[in-house]
């Protein structure tokens, strides 16, 4: 399967710091660093592979340098020797080629687009910030007692009232047991940011003590509020990502604007098993925009100015995690 290709805009090319020996060899009219058995590799070349690592410090440009350059070797030697094997030619070479080159410039028309968009203002997050107070004013970390119940979905209701007499995880365990479900238990301590936006709301109205079911594809999920600490977050901590999260939000709503559009106006015909498909503009969705470093949800967006952590169980259960971000 192709992996993800990520564009990188050509101007990251030349603004690390430390490439400007290879840019003074540049402005002299040596722009070729190495030749591989006749096959140059410029110094631009270098700087944008190099450009992928990040910013690195001064000391580390002549290494880093060195090794990539020397991956780049090794890269030409294997292409040359793919083109001598007639690899370029393959189909399958071809298809991924020709998706590759579909997916980046997708994606630059997707940057171009989303970069027309204006800040948000100083109301926005505001705003924002008002309306989300179980995010902000009303944060709270909660230390949740989770049960996966396999099958219990089909005994939803059953189990919503055998519970409903529980004051502690081990009451619910017990219930469990002794009516025959099998189940595996989790312990976690999850921030407001952590949790999905509509079970974060359902969270915020319950109390220490209280036990939400959750439904999920994989299992019915009983989560136990062993603890609830109440840490909110200032207007000026939460700040810099309410507008990430805002600027993000208004890219995939621009770019799904704008995929819509490109759908009414194009001509889009069907064939074979699907002639009778209709292009359906209301299907249109916003693919991720690369310059955006944040997804486009609001309980990631306050990750960043909240110093709690989350203790990790040793063994995680997956039909919990899915029950939880499933909604």
């Amino acid at each position: 399967m192709m992996k993800k290709i990520a564009l990188i805009v050509p101007a990251l090319m030349l603004v690390m710091a430390g490439c400007s020996k290879h840019d003074d060899a540049a402005k002299a009219g040596s722009q070729v660093v190495a030749k591989v058995n006749g096959s140059e590799i410029t110094v631009h070349q270098l700087n944008f592979a190099l450009s992928k690592l990040g910013k690195l410090d001064q000391s580390q440009v002549k290494a880093a340098s060195e090794k990539v350059l020397q991956q780049m070797v090794d890269l030409e030697l294997l292409k040359q020797k793919s083109v001598d094997e007639k690899l370029d030619r393959d189909p399958n070479v071809l298809q991924v080629l020709e998706a590759t080159k579909q997916q980046v410039l997708a994606q630059a028309y997707m940057q171009k687009v989303a970069a027309k968009q204006a800040a948000p203002s100083a109301d926005d997050i505001k705003k924002f910030y008002d309306t989300h107070p179980e995010l902000f004013s009303e944060r709270n970390v909660y230390v949740i007692q989770e049960f996966a119940i396999k099958d219990g979905n089909e005994h939803a209701s059953d189990i919503e009232a055998g519970i409903s007499a529980a004051k502690t995880a081990d009451d619910l365990a017990k219930w469990l047991k002794d009516n025959n479900y099998v189940f595996s238990a989790n312990a976690s301590r999850k921030a407001a940011e952590q949790l999905p936006l509509e079970l974060l709301k359902k969270l915020n109205t319950l109390k220490a003590g209280d036990t939400l079911v959750v439904k999920s594809p994989q299992a019915l999920v009983l989560l136990f509020l062993a603890k609830v600490d109440r840490q909110p977050v200032d207007l000026e901590k939460a700040k810099p990502v309410i507008q990430q999260f805002l600027v993000n939000s208004n890219q995939q709503t621009v770019i799904k604007n704008e995929v819509s559009a490109l759908r009414k106006d194009a001509k889009v015909e069907f064939y074979g098993d699907f002639s009778k498909l209709t292009l359906d503009s209301g299907a249109a969705t916003a693919p991720a925009v690369p310059v955006a470093p944040a997804e486009a949800k609001p309980e990631s967006a306050v990750a960043s100015p909240v110093s709690e952590t989350t203790e990790q169980p040793t063994h995680h259960n997956q039909a919990i995690e899915k029950g939880l971000s499933g909604l």
